[in-house]
């Protein structure tokens, strides 16, 4: 598998006779197969970026044409139904049923390093209750265990295929050292089970609460009541606090003469040369909020502390929030407690670094995600923690087992 800044792992496949060539994001958390058509409209540009199928190159295309669409946090992904035969890992899954996207879920996906998605879930959660992939491998006999199992390489330098293995039938013991820890399934949806207990340092924050193990989420997600404590704990801030912060810094004195001299909210950041930039949607978001709330007459002082406030409130867009990255040596150890055994997390594990243009950026490895009735709550434990432990998918024993990766 290749990877991207270790939040993305996505592998190859094909569709079709003869083969077309797609790469596919190999998802636990979902339970179809999509990729981009090539009936896309001209608007959107995230398909004309990536890989399309053309059903009308395909000898062993079957239509189906029933309407389909998936929900993911990033946005909705929307198409149709076709069947064909599909390659993935050196054996063919005949007559795959699975979507041609013509509506692409969000700005995600636009610059995203795979083309489509291919869900390994189970078959209850799976959209238009098509058969999933894996459950096809399985009944077609192509697997020699109904076992698949994740090694996420967590080297952001590793090279072009070096991200990661997908092994479907087995496991690969050059990728894990000691026995595996299972914890059994506790609901055929997605892989969920129960943890045991979550600890930050000598902080329990949760104990006997349900999880999943997801290879297509970055981070560790939990309930924002939760996680936004531990977020306090080790002194992280949302990614929009820390931007903005920077902002005042750089352009406080700027802003205040700008919106003093008469010049409106929306113009001050067109004003200070910030848009287009990095920060341009920082400086719009805070001037959105200055405009409504700053006073007639306000004072210099006044507009700062405004500023300032608001830079603490409003909210990051996905919840995210980052970490001084010199406070990587004193931060606590995390610790995931499953059948009884504890699951250590460092913070150079925790915590991705993830360099552009010679700055680094620490961001912290939990997120916060409020999962509804009737799947959640629900906690999700994603590459940060599949990357340090080699996880196994035992769907012929229904359960998950975890062991220290190498």
């Amino acid at each position: 598998m290749n990877s991207q800044s270790d939040a993305q792992y996505y592998g190859p496949i094909t569709i079709g006779n003869p083969p077309q060539q797609f790469t596919v994001l190999f998802d636990t958390g979902s339970s179809n197969l999509w990729v981009p058509s090539s009936q896309c409209p001209y608007w959107q540009i995230s398909c004309d970026l990536h890989n399309e199928y053309d059903s009308s190159k395909s000898q062993s295309y079957q239509k189906n044409g029933t309407s389909f669409q998936i929900q993911y946090g990033t946005g909705a992904a929307s198409g149709f139904l076709s069947t064909d035969d599909i390659t993935v890992g050196g054996v063919t899954v005949k007559a795959q049923t699975f979507a041609e996207i013509t509506g692409e879920p969000g700005i995600t996906f636009l610059a995203a390093g795979f083309d489509g998605i291919l869900g390994l879930a189970f078959d209850s959660i799976s959209v238009d209750h098509v058969t999933p992939v894996w459950y096809n491998l399985l009944s077609q006999k192509l697997v020699p265990q109904p076992v698949f199992a994740f090694w996420l390489n967590r080297d952001p330098n590793a090279g072009p295929g070096q991200g990661g293995e997908l092994v479907l039938g087995g496991v690969d013991p050059n990728h894990y050292t000691g026995t595996f820890t299972y914890v059994p399934v506790t609901k055929e949806t997605y892989w969920e089970f129960v943890v045991d207990a979550i600890a930050v340092g000598s902080t329990t924050y949760a104990t006997k609460f349900n999880a999943i193990a997801d290879s297509g989420t970055s981070l560790i997600a939990g309930p924002t009541a939760i996680v936004t404590k531990i977020q306090q704990q080790v002194g992280a801030t949302g990614i929009f606090t820390g931007e903005c912060d920077q902002l005042i810094e750089q352009y406080g004195a700027e802003i205040i003469q700008y919106l003093k001299s008469g010049v409106t909210p929306a113009e001050v950041c067109t004003a200070l040369d910030v848009c287009p930039g990095n920060l341009c949607p920082t400086c719009e978001t805070l001037m959105f909020y200055v405009e409504i709330a700053v006073q007639d007459n306000a004072t210099d002082a006044e507009i700062l502390a405004l500023m300032e406030e608001l830079c603490t409130v409003i909210p990051s867009p996905e919840g995210e929030s980052t970490v001084d990255c010199s406070t990587l040596p004193t931060l606590p150890n995390v610790v995931v407690t499953l059948s009884g055994k504890p699951f250590s997390l460092t913070p150079t594990q925790y915590v991705n670094q993830v360099s552009v243009d010679g700055a680094t950026t620490c961001i912290f490895g939990f997120i916060t995600l409020d999962i509804p009735a009737p799947y959640g709550p629900l906690w999700i434990l994603g590459d940060v923690f599949m990357g340090p432990y080699y996880t196994v998918f035992d769907y012929g024993n229904k359960r998950v087992g975890f062991a220290p990766s190498k």
